[in-house]
């Protein structure tokens, strides 16, 4: 950013300025914080694999894919339901319900069949997946609603 950037919202009267042109809406901040699971967890896993070897690797990425696939599924609740307070609230619960039954399924899938697996390097991947979901949850409510408008 540079010294002359000025933060702006929507509130402030400014003409051109709107709603749609906030850096970090609630449905960005959501698929970012998916993607940035996603990616995050895939290049962490290609240098564990050339690292660690393949195991390691593998049981990397299927830990973030247990942080993954439920955060899509309760990311795609919310971002479907519009109608009302009352059907916002059913889908929040609908989403985390089911979000916690596919991370426990996705869990006990991998350690039943997966041989031979890293449990450190499954819950390490899961764990990293989450703090980085948390972080960009967490950057996204700093900017808020607000606009980074560059003095010319």
């Amino acid at each position: 950013m540079s010294a002359g950037a000025i933060f702006l919202t929507a509130g402030d009267g400014v003409p051109g300025i709107n709603e749609s042109q906030f850096l970090l809406t609630p449905e960005r901040q959501m698929r970012l914080a998916v993607l940035g699971q996603a990616g995050f967890g895939i290049g962490v896993g290609a240098v564990l694999a050339m690292m660690q070897g393949r195991a390691v690797a593998i049981s990397w990425l299927l830990g973030v894919f247990v942080a993954v696939v439920p955060n899509a599924f309760l990311a795609a609740r919310l971002l479907g339901s519009r109608a009302d307070a009352r059907a916002m609230l059913r889908a929040a619960w609908i989403g985390e319900i089911g979000k916690f039954a596919l991370t426990i399924l996705l869990f006990g899938v991998i350690f039943a069949s997966l041989r031979p697996f890293s449990a450190l390097a499954v819950f390490g991947g899961f764990i990293s997946a989450q703090m980085v979901a948390i972080g960009v949850l967490a950057l996204g409510g700093l900017v808020g609603n607000e606009q980074v408008v560059t003095k010319n």
